[in-house]
């Protein structure tokens, strides 16, 4: 991946006469919003003022202008929204995904297919509804792997899981299924751990930190030590202090797949801040850190052929 030296120079030479359009268009909306959010504002205290006369009808009339003018910040915050999100995502975002990686797909509101949750068993296998977007998929060196924003409800009330879902082609076989969850107590590895807890066994590694940071389950106890060797574990630890992020990760037919818990709207245009390089670099460091997994988790390293 462009190191931050060869994307600001990405930016000065191509991203950032495509950003000044977008950075006018916010900048004149932002003040036509605030303009109409004063006015709202002043017409508020003239209802208050209107109110101490007691006379029904005046007060009733006084509430039009506020509202008029609430109803048009509406409209131009909708507007600004649509507008930018559109652009961002069908021009400046992909030109973007162009420069960074040579093998690439992205599809703004598309994510990752229910399927792939289920299989990857660390979902139940009912799932009511997932919903999602910024589906990316790369090939980085021998390896496949792809991830998207989602949403994933069993029911159609409670959410289970709110954050990126990965999955990459993994550089062992295995026939058994192995996981690595979280032993934080988040809603969701609570929810995990008794889904699985009486199907597979559970596994004493022989790093301590790792057992205070994950609960391992296996089928399979010498092929889960297989996948699970020392250096692994390392790097695995590493790449969760990296992403800062309670990850569970599961083993499942030559795939490993990984749930990145986040409260934060990724790949979105800056409604408030300028479209500037510190704009690009959020969009860039969430596109490396998950990127990384391959690298920080050595999945290109085939020793290990494939049978």
């Amino acid at each position: 991946m462009k190191s931050e030296e060869e994307l600001l120079a990405f930016f000065n030479s191509n991203l950032q006469s495509k950003l000044e359009p977008l950075e006018q268009f916010r900048i004149e909306k932002v003040e036509m919003l605030k303009k109409y959010i004063y006015r709202a504002f002043f017409c508020s205290i003239l209802i208050a003022l209107v109110a101490l006369s007691k006379v029904a009808i005046l007060i009733l009339i006084s509430f039009f202008p506020m509202f008029l003018f609430l109803g048009l910040a509406y409209r131009t915050f909708n507007e600004m929204s649509s507008h930018l999100t559109k652009q961002f995502k069908n021009k400046i975002l992909p030109e973007l995904l162009r420069f960074l990686f040579d093998d690439h797909e992205y599809i703004a509101n598309q994510k990752i297919a229910k399927s792939v949750l289920v299989k990857s068993m660390l979902f139940p296998s009912y799932i009511a509804n997932v919903n999602g977007e910024d589906f990316m998929q790369f090939k980085i060196g021998e390896t496949q792997i792809m991830f998207s924003e989602i949403d994933v409800k069993v029911n159609n009330e409670d959410v289970f899981f709110h954050g990126i879902f990965l999955s990459a082609s993994f550089n062992k076989y295995f026939t058994s299924k192995t996981f690595v969850l979280s032993q934080r107590a988040t809603s969701a590895s609570q929810k995990i751990k008794r889904l699985l807890f009486n199907n597979f066994s559970k596994i004493k590694l022989e790093d301590n930190e790792f057992n205070k940071v994950f609960f391992v389950l296996s089928s399979d106890q010498v092929e889960a030590r297989y996948i699970l060797t020392p250096s692994l574990m390392q790097r695995i630890l590493n790449y969760r202090r990296k992403i800062k992020r309670n990850i569970s990760i599961s083993f499942v037919e030559n795939r490993l797949y990984c749930m990145v818990p986040s409260n934060i709207n990724l790949f979105e245009p800056a409604l408030f801040e300028p479209f500037d390089f510190e704009f690009v670099m959020r969009n860039y460091n969430p596109l490396k850190l998950f990127t990384d997994i391959v690298d920080d988790l050595n999945l290109n390293v085939r020793i290990w052929s494939k049978q």
